[in-house]
């Protein structure tokens, strides 16, 4: 196998490892509250004008 083979395999695997994580932390239910009070962030528009 070439260097960029290596690069390339090394590189997928990281992601893999790294969306497993993400998915575990997103569907766990200890941090639904957490992730909740951000659901509207960006279609909140008052706290956008406030922060200005």
């Amino acid at each position: 196998m070439t260097g960029a083979d290596w690069v390339g395999l090394v590189l997928t695997v990281a992601i893999f490892i790294l969306m497993v994580v993400v998915y575990v932390w997103v569907l766990n239910p200890k941090n639904k509250e957490s992730l909740e009070s951000h659901r509207n962030m960006l279609l909140d528009e008052d706290e956008i004008k406030s922060e200005n």
